[in-house]
């Protein structure tokens, strides 16, 4: 058996690439934007103008194209499949997914068809989201949830944090570890203190992971987030 190599990109090892927001916050370790979160290479693709705050609060308006574009350099680069670095893209899923040859995540969002069938039809899968006032229903329609399961989802936003909307939409550029992390645990406990059939969380923002330890011990609860679906992913295409 012959070991011939045949070239024609300028690196290789990369399996997974991100589209990622133009900001530039504090990441640390769990965070989508830290490599070291990951058991395995990452290529990161920023998209130019997409900050979190006009994704969020504006919808992603206007920013399809470049998100294609970074979506299609990256699978020229070789990646084999795609993750977007805000849970809010949820809203570009059908179109990402059609404009490049590799499967394409965009929200950790698409989670929760798989968190409602696996918990109990009585309980209810809280998301814990960056801005609870602007995760519409159509975010939850762009990632397959049936209309009969709405009334099982219960939304809790952080727009009103005292640590991670600053750092994470207005650009403080200033993270307090701990205080974030009291911020996510005081919001868990607060939903299911007010509603004792939560059976879950999903994590929509994908800057929420290094709380995911946090939330899960104060609650005894399951917790997706964007690490659960990018090492799913990553299983899905190289094993």
């Amino acid at each position: 058996m012959t070991n011939v190599l045949h070239g024609g990109r300028h690196f290789y090892g990369f399996d997974i690439g991100v589209l990622v927001l133009d900001n530039s916050n504090p990441r640390p370790l769990g965070d989508i934007g830290n490599a070291q979160t990951w058991d395995f290479p990452i290529l990161y693709e920023v998209v130019e103008s997409a900050s979190a705050q006009h994704v969020v609060e504006e919808g992603a308006a206007g920013l399809l194209p470049a998100f294609i574009e970074g979506a299609r350099k990256l699978e020229r680069l070789g990646v084999k499949a795609i993750l977007t670095s805000c849970g809010f893209l949820a809203v570009f899923q059908r179109e990402l997914a059609a404009a490049v040859g590799v499967p394409v995540a965009t929200s950790s969002l698409l989670q929760l068809p798989l968190a409602l069938q696996a918990v109990s039809p009585e309980r209810k899968i809280c998301v814990l989201t960056i801005n609870g006032e602007k995760l519409t229903r159509e975010y939850f329609e762009s990632v397959g949830v049936r209309e009969e399961d709405m009334d099982r989802i219960t939304v809790v936003g952080l727009e009103h944090s005292e640590m991670l909307y600053s750092a994470l939409i207005l650009r403080s550029g200033v993270l307090d570890v701990d205080v974030a992390r009291a911020d996510m645990v005081a919001a868990a406990r607060g939903a299911v203190d007010a509603d004792d059939s939560i059976g879950a969380f999903v994590m929509e923002c994908t800057n929420m992971p290094p709380y995911t330890e946090a939330v899960r011990a104060a609650t005894g609860l399951p917790v997706w987030d964007v690490v659960t679906l990018g090492n799913t992913l990553y299983r899905a295409v190289s094993g």
